[in-house]
């Protein structure tokens, strides 16, 4: 099971309603824009006994800082894009469920149907011998599920990929 391949075949199935698309960069800059200006201001402070522990201070968070928004930039420059939603203009939510092998009959029905409501009303187990992987838009508009079933050491899947635009 691989969440990348599911994605693919959503922007491929879709007809355009779902894309993949990143976060902005905008936040990760920020933070470290105000990293390094942290470092910088410690370079403006007078040396004295009054002030060293305030320059160490600056210096242990603004190096912090720095490095935290060169991963979050890193990340949100070569990282993988989610799927996003172009009617509602949001990211489709991602929910997995997990079910007990006894369930397997009726969740297939359900992610045949692919119906979340109902998909809700199946009692979930702490041990996943079955599981659903589905994606869902804010207003409900979009649902994308599979089934898989865990066998040696594996899921495989047991259902196609179900989708209701």
């Amino acid at each position: 099971m691989n969440i990348s391949d599911i994605n693919e075949a959503i922007y491929a199935s879709s007809n355009g309603v779902v894309v993949e698309r990143r976060k902005t960069i905008i936040v990760p800059i920020l933070v470290l824009i105000l990293g390094v200006a942290m470092l910088a201001l410690n370079y403006y402070i007078e040396n004295g006994a009054d002030s060293n522990n305030l320059k160490s201070t600056l210096m242990l968070a603004g190096g912090c800082v720095t490095v935290l928004g060169l991963i979050l930039s890193g990340i949100a420059i070569f990282g993988e894009g989610r799927p996003y939603h172009t009617l509602d203009k949001k990211y489709l939510a991602l929910k997995q469920y997990s079910f007990d092998r006894s369930c397997q009959a009726e969740v297939v029905k359900v992610v045949d149907a692919c119906d979340r409501k109902r998909l809700d009303t199946i009692e979930e187990s702490d041990v996943a011998g079955v599981i659903v992987i589905c994606y869902y838009s804010a207003k409900g508009a979009f649902v994308a599920m599979q089934a898989f079933l865990y066998e040696d050491f594996d899921y495989k899947p047991i259902t196609s990929l179900k989708i209701v635009a």
